[in-house]
């Protein structure tokens, strides 16, 4: 068996010298793994495995190298996906309580993604392992949408699998209305957050077009589908303050998780200062902090930098946390630094507390611009009958119960 053979077998580039460079090394390995009886008699998808995933170590496998390989990804519990605005970033933050920790990937290709999901597994699995965290899953909020497409999915295992949804019209809302600190933002004693907070695009054509973001749930459930066995399906409503620990509770039934604890943890919305929060504090050059919440994935696996008990901070969800937990000790031998840090953190979060975000537009008003703008209004049907394709098909019920939406279709159809 040759090299270009086994590059057609695994639907790789036979002509790329350093794919055949990356086969050339394993080679011994991957003819061996073909002609075994496990391979030939499992059912592989349409991206097979050069190599048997069951017996390797990926932390002995370069990122790049498992991608041409084929291998899938592991060492998760299982996948979560949805639009952004959809409520996924609500349940994320609700599942820290069942002690679930989710890792999104860091990249603009599929090979990109794949790497990023491949590294930070590795990493999770690890504090898994030490009985640091108890389940980690991966976050699929972002769409990648590339030539490698089928090729990442494909490698993701998604036979359990969250999926949380919502009326496709309030989405568009609820990303017309997100203000946000841009990300470079620092905060000082001289900042002024409400003139740093930034409105979003109002072109609410771009915000159809976001495939990448809002409106991909019909792409990503084809693509996903495949390994697909077991689905929890929640809604936006299913989070709101009233509902929020009993579909919490369901949802770690369901997929197997820590069950959670009622109590102030499910008393606030994880939503409610996304885009502020986290928020850099900048005490000095040397000493650097994040006001963040109990509901940041980002933050929460690194405990031995939460100092919150040291301050008197606006609101019972939020958490400060040092850059570099080594700062305690700074902070514990210097008392005139830790009374200008307490000074500042607390400064910080009385002010994101007062922060005043206003609605840019309602839902009413991006109907009626639907209604008197036929080509976005062809965008949007074009657009929301992708997003919707299976869901409809899975739960109609729950789409005749999008009003927003179900008051577009009524739109759309003069365009019949």
């Amino acid at each position: 068996m040759s090299l270009t053979q086994i590059a057609q077998i695994a639907k790789l580039d036979h002509t790329d010298k350093q794919t055949l460079d990356i086969l050339a090394l394993y080679e011994n390995q991957i003819i061996s793994w073909l002609n075994s009886k496990e391979f030939q008699t499992d059912h592989w998808g349409p991206y097979v495995p050069l190599l048997n995933p069951d017996s390797l170590d990926y932390a002995f496998l370069h990122p790049f190298h498992a991608w041409t390989l084929n291998l899938p990804l592991k060492h998760y519990d299982f996948v979560a996906f949805g639009s952004k605005f959809s409520g996924l970033d609500a349940a994320r933050g609700y599942l820290l309580a069942c002690d679930a920790h989710s890792i999104s990937h860091a990249g603009s290709s599929s090979c990109e993604s794949y790497m990023s999901f491949y590294q930070n597994l590795l990493i999770y699995a690890d504090m898994k392992e030490k009985d640091e965290i108890s389940s980690i899953y991966l976050l699929l909020d972002d769409f990648v949408l590339d030539n490698y497409a089928n090729k990442l999915y494909s490698l993701i295992d998604a036979s359990l699998a969250l999926h949380v949804v919502r009326d496709p019209i309030q989405t568009l809302c609820a990303s017309l209305c997100a203000s946000k600190l841009s990300s470079d933002f620092v905060f000082d004693e001289n900042s002024d957050l409400q003139a740093a907070l930034q409105s979003p695009n109002s072109d609410i054509n771009s915000h159809l077009s976001n495939i990448k973001e809002l409106y991909h749930d019909g792409f990503m459930f084809k693509l996903l589908s495949p390994s697909m066995k077991s689905l929890c399906l929640k809604e936006y409503s299913d989070f709101d303050s009233a509902h929020a620990f009993a579909t919490t509770c369901e949802i770690a039934s369901t997929l197997g998780l820590k069950a959670p604890q009622n109590g102030s943890f499910f008393n606030s919305n994880p939503q409610s200062l996304a885009g502020i929060l986290p928020l850099k504090i900048q005490v000095n050059t040397e000493l650097c902090l994040y006001l963040t919440s109990v509901y940041d994935t980002q933050f929460g696996i690194y405990k031995d930098s939460d100092i919150s008990p040291a301050f008197t901070l606006a609101h019972h969800s939020m958490r400060a946390q040092l850059a570099k937990p080594d700062d305690a000790l700074t902070l514990l031998k210097n008392k005139e630094l830790f009374a200008k840090t307490k000074e500042l953190v607390e400064l910080a979060s009385k002010k994101v507390l007062e922060l005043k975000i206003s609605p840019n537009i309602n839902e009413a008003e991006i109907l009626e611009f639907l209604l008197t703008h036929n080509d976005a209004r062809k965008l949007a049907k074009s657009v929301l009958d992708q997003h919707l394709m299976l869901l409809k098909q899975l739960a109609p019920a729950l789409v005749q119960s999008f009003s927003r939406y179900q008051a577009f279709e009524l739109l759309c159809a003069k365009d019949i």
